[in-house]
């Protein structure tokens, strides 16, 4: 008999372990149910007993001793009974996440509420059987609260938490009635989890966040907020924009406060396309633009090299846009700008100056007769808009042949101004006969920065020397021929 009823027992273990999560929670519903029924009836009993021996105590049929053990068991009875109510409201009692909102201060800070609700998990009937016998509690414990109920935001991908403060304890969540909690972000962040605990349970609710329907903004960020552009180029800012509102506006996009000579165009962020106007669309919440500025090829009064041009991307919407008018030949002051409500990023560009080496000479192509050398003038001209420091001219010669250069360093250049170099190639004395090239080669500094040069190429035709002998006869016999034509003219005509 031992051995069947430890088999018995064995075998309800493994079935016990072996049923679904479902199916082991509605054993344990049903368990609990069955403990609490008889919690009750030992209550009652223990109620009933008490007022026997009260009774009895009253006609001195039990001593004081008997009638005081009566009235504490009765006490550990309410205790036990109460103790399981509690349980069973505990295991019910359930809190559901209402509202996640992501919002945006003034001060552009990110902030998110999360609103959160106490209820029954379904089954309101189970609790009803028992409402009759809640005469043990008293009304605070009546009133279906959930005390200590903790909160945290959890990034979704490396589950870290991305609230601040980490976790807000909530003291209690009377039935039926919510509860606010107000995080900041560490992390800006489309969606995360949601992470309750409460009543021994750990709730998690993975939660994409709404936008606040109350506001009309879009945050505007960019990570190459300030840059530096040479002059003649241009400049391109990554900008990010993220609606904080739930309705499918559109939005135009303008840049204040550039000089005039500065151009601008906004580009969407994956076709390249020109706009001039952004629409959010339903379930759309963020953008990716750019906004490329053209730089003009001189500095003047507005663009000066190397101070830096302060201007602001806009993100308007249409009654802030048709209000603020035309911006193109105005300033925006600071009271303008603290009124616009929508996106605004403030940006900055730093014009710098080129250098720029110009290398000319009258001709680059030379004849000459072996033992002759080449002398040339080479004019360099600083064609950029930047000093340019430490200007070296050299040569690349054939082998053995030199050159000669004066002078060969050049301290500094100003913009637009030039200096003429004297160039000397000499070929070697054996040098022989056909073309020859010698390159030059020009190397600078502008604003600590190497200067891109072009190398120059001279062409040198060598012939060779004719011998003194052989023109001398020819020269002799080119006059003989001469005087002998005229002096037989003459004799021809005297006939």
């Amino acid at each position: 008999m031992v051995k069947i009823a430890q088999i018995i027992a064995w075998a309800l273990i493994i079935i016990t372990f072996s049923l679904p999560d479902s199916g082991r929670a509605q054993e344990d519903q049903a368990s609990l149910i069955l403990d609490l029924k008889k919690a009750r009836a030992a209550y009652e009993i223990s109620r009933e007993k008490l007022d026997n021996d009260k009774k009895l105590f009253e006609n001195k049929a039990i001593s004081e001793d008997e009638y005081n053990k009566s009235k504490n068991e009765l006490m550990g009875r309410e205790v036990d009974y109460q103790k399981l109510i509690l349980k069973v409201m505990a295991q019910q009692s359930y809190v559901i996440v209402e509202k996640a909102v992501k919002y945006q201060t003034r001060k552009g800070e990110r902030r998110v509420k999360v609103t959160l609700r106490s209820t029954m998990e379904g089954n309101q009937e189970y609790l009803d059987q028992f409402r009759e016998h809640f005469d043990v509690f008293t009304p605070d414990m009546q009133s279906g609260k959930v005390y200590n109920v903790f909160v945290s935001l959890i990034n979704l991908q490396d589950k870290t938490i991305v609230s601040t403060p980490y976790e807000i304890k909530i003291p209690k969540i009377d039935l039926g009635q919510t509860a606010t909690v107000d995080f900041g972000l560490l992390r800006d962040v489309e969606s995360l989890q949601v992470s309750m605990n409460y009543s021994g349970k750990k709730d998690e609710k993975n939660i994409f966040l709404e936008k606040d329907a109350s506001s009309s903004t879009v945050d505007v960020n960019s990570t190459q907020f300030s840059q530096e552009v040479d002059l003649g180029s241009t400049a391109s800012y990554d900008l990010t924009l993220e609606r904080f509102s739930t309705k499918d506006d559109i939005y135009n996009l303008v840049a204040v406060n550039l000089p005039r000579q500065i151009s601008y165009d906004f580009l969407d962020g994956e076709t390249s396309a020109r706009l001039s106007q952004v629409k959010f669309t339903q379930g759309v919440n963020t953008k990716k633009l750019a906004l490329k500025t053209y730089l003009p090829d001189r500095d003047d009064e507005e663009v000066v090299i190397d101070k830096p041009l302060v201007f602001y991307a806009l993100v308007l919407t249409r009654e802030e846009y048709e209000a603020l008018g035309d911006t193109r030949n105005r300033k925006l002051e600071e009271k303008d700008l603290e009124a616009i409500q929508s996106g605004m990023v403030k940006l900055e560009l730093i014009p710098r100056g080129v250098g720029r080496i110009e290398v000319r000479a009258p001709s680059l192509y030379h004849e000459i007769t072996v033992g002759d050398s080449v002398s040339m003038d080479i004019t360099v001209r600083n064609g950029g808009t930047r000093r340019l420091d430490n200007i070296k001219v050299s040569t690349d010669n054939p082998l053995h042949w030199r050159s000669f250069i004066d002078p060969d360093l050049i301290k500094s250049l100003e913009p637009e101004k030039e200096e003429i170099i004297h160039l000397t190639i000499f070929p070697p004395e054996d040098v022989g006969v056909g073309a020859q090239e010698v390159k030059i080669k020009t190397e600078a500094l502008a604003n600590n920065r190497r200067v891109e040069t072009e190398d120059k190429t001279v062409r040198i035709q060598v012939k060779a020397k004719a011998e003194i002998l052989w023109t001398a006869v020819l020269l002799f016999s080119l006059i003989g021929l001469v005087v002998g034509i005229v002096i037989f003219g003459i004799k021809i005509s005297r006939r």
